[in-house]
């Protein structure tokens, strides 16, 4: 089970990217009616096809968002870090969670429940505005997501996920994801990860050092993929 967190302050939205461009009124009305979480690594936050209980903001950690075909494999869809939203967007009266999420760290998350958004929104028609372009945002990863799944190699797509969540500490970009962690982002299998990280490595592309990835040569990265060795068509 989550773990509730003390009232949210206003200042504690403010470092939060997806708050930002909000009027301070706006802001005052969200951290009033916000519940605050938090999640142990590993530890679900929800499940497909449950009933949604609001739209989500990661205010600390990253989270995993997943679904689960028929056949039982796992596909990532997305990590969430800090700022982004995600769940059944209350906006769509969607009702249901479209996928599951998991923690990937300690995570602290911001919950808007779905009835308080229907009063705001009543009462302040700009407040759901600003939410909706939040939301709105993952549409785009969304659909690249679609696009990648359908028409890019997977050693394209294993590229796009380590350019896609690599973070830059001092001089370098680095990957904090597990093999298993990137196979599933990229739609493929563990082995096809590795077997394609070697190769990158071969090549001085990347640096596999426990717990990381580092980028040393990001461009190399770019479409079309550089290191398809024909194996890699296996998804």
């Amino acid at each position: 089970m989550a773990n509730p967190r003390p009232v949210i302050q206003v200042s504690e939205l403010l470092m939060l990217s997806a708050f930002r461009a909000m009027p301070e009124t706006q802001l005052e009305q969200l951290a009033a009616i916000l519940v605050g979480q938090t999640y142990a690594p590993g530890q679900l936050i929800f499940v497909e096809s449950e009933p949604s209980v609001g739209l989500w903001f990661v205010a600390e950690g990253r989270v995993k968002i997943m679904k689960q075909s028929l056949n039982g494999r796992v596909q990532g869809i997305c990590l969430m870090n800090q700022g982004k939203c995600f769940g059944s967007c209350p906006l769509f009266n969607t009702g249901r969670n479209p996928a599951t999420a998991q923690a990937l760290d300690n995570v602290t998350l911001f919950v808007l429940p779905q009835e308080q958004l229907q009063h705001v929104g009543k009462a302040d028609p700009n407040f759901v505005a600003a939410l909706l372009h939040v939301y709105s945002q993952r549409l785009e990863s969304l659909a690249r997501l679609s696009t990648s799944l359908s028409t890019w190699a997977v050693a394209d797509r294993i590229n796009d996920v380590l350019l896609t969540y690599a973070d830059r500490i001092e001089s370098q970009r680095v990957v904090i994801l597990t093999h298993e962690e990137l196979a599933a982002l990229s739609g493929t299998v563990r082995e096809v990860v590795t077997r394609h990280l070697a190769s990158l490595e071969k090549a001085g592309t990347v640096r596999i050092e426990p717990g990381q990835i580092t980028l040393v040569d990001p461009s190399a990265l770019t479409l079309p993929c550089r290191f398809d060795d024909g194996e890699l068509a296996v998804t």
